[in-house]
């Protein structure tokens, strides 16, 4: 009789927890539930689910799970073993490839994935996929104007849908604002966690976590595009009347990151020549009032007391290069923050502080090279 009462309160138990499937649906939209969101152990839940299809699939693990209670309870009972108490936790078994077929809302992307002979590859090792839907290939459609028999004859397709595709199995828990994610393309797509909302490259994650048996898929609302070839004549910087002025050929076509650290190394020369060429002008009236008896110009860096000041304005820079004002692969180069507050980071003033950085090279060379030949300071140089 114990044995009895056990194996209804177990089914009880069961029916409870079938029951609660019914009415609990997650919301994938937020942030906080995306960074929480159910593990690679876990029965994923689609958004894009339709709700008689979440209710099916509730009553069938209702009566799956009873049945398994009272299957476990006769085997048990007939080897004469003691009933435990224990938890199933259910596994997507298909691939990804299965898993996006089966889901019925990513026949563009199956269709894509077999045109480009891609199938294969994806059932092939483990992956994270950031899966568009249907709809966002309906979005691409119309912005490129092509249908989508165009779209599948694009020489182009294997390299877009590979930019969707990442090595390993990457959970949404393991994401982070600004983090950079290499794709099997080569490129890289760009997480941003900002308001409640993630997004990858631009598009917005509606559904992550979906576990398959060969990685993950996170549901996205947009095709993500690969970028074209790098070309330093497009980057901020190239004004007129010069334009894309290298006659020395130090920027490559296609080496971005090469083109990064020039381009870091530059604003940061412009802007201490700026600050250097603006000293030189005010040491002039400043060393009379402050430090009688000190020498204007270059030869200060060698007198004491302000060879001192030189020395720790040196050390200050050297430790602010290495802590503080790092440069970071997921921001433009120089770019440190605001620390001024000035609210203003646009294409025009990022111009302006590059040229005005690179006159400020020529004034500071020129300030040292006249001074080194004429004995002059910035000031004297003048006449005055």
């Amino acid at each position: 009789m114990s044995q009895i009462k056990g194996s209804v309160a177990a089914a009880a138990a069961t029916a409870t927890i079938g029951c609660s499937l019914l009415f609990v649906q997650p919301s994938v939209g937020n942030h906080a539930q995306l960074r929480h969101a159910s593990r690679a152990t876990e029965q994923p839940q689609w958004s894009e689910q339709t709700e008689g299809h979440s209710v099916s699939s509730s009553i069938l693990s209702l009566g799956i799970g009873g049945a398994l209670v009272f299957a476990g309870h006769a085997g048990r009972k007939r080897r004469g073993a003691q009933v435990s108490r224990g938890s199933t936790v259910v596994r997507r078994a298909e691939s990804i490839a299965a898993t996006a077929v089966a889901n019925g809302n990513f026949k563009t992307l199956v269709a894509a994935l077999t045109k480009a002979d891609l199938v294969k590859t994806v059932e092939g090792g483990t992956f994270t996929v950031f899966a568009p839907t249907d709809a966002a290939f309906a979005i691409l459609l119309k912005d490129l104007n092509v249908t989508a028999d165009q779209l599948l004859a694009n020489p182009d397709l294997k390299n877009i849908l590979l930019y969707h595709v990442v090595s390993g199995t990457a959970m949404s828990s393991s994401l982070s604002d600004g983090q950079q994610v290499g794709t099997v393309q080569g490129g890289k797509v760009i997480v941003k966690i900002a308001g409640g909302k993630v997004t990858v490259g631009g598009a917005t994650v509606t559904a992550a976590d979906v576990a398959c048996s060969n990685g993950v898929i996170h549901v996205i609302d947009k095709v993500l595009l690969p970028p074209g070839k790098f070309s330093p004549a497009n980057q901020v910087g190239v004004t007129a009347p010069l334009g894309f002025f290298d006659p020395l050929g130090f920027s490559k076509e296609g080496d971005e990151a090469g083109f990064r650290n020039l381009r870091a190394s530059e604003i940061k020369h412009g802007r201490v020549a700026m600050m250097a060429a603006l000293g030189a002008v005010f040491q002039h009236f400043s060393v009379s009032a402050t430090a009688p008896g000190m020498p204007a110009g270059l030869s200060a860096v060698t007198t004491a007391p302000a060879g001192y000041g030189f020395a720790t304005l040196f050390l200050a820079s050297g430790v602010l290069e290495f802590t503080l004002f790092k440069q970071q692969d997921n921001k433009e180069p120089g770019n440190f923050g605001d620390p001024v507050g000035l609210g203003d980071y646009s294409t025009d003033s990022r111009n302006r502080e590059l040229n005005n950085g690179r006159f400020a090279m020529f004034a500071a060379i020129g300030i040292i090279a006249a001074e080194l030949l004429t004995g002059k300071d910035a000031i004297q140089q003048f006449g005055l």
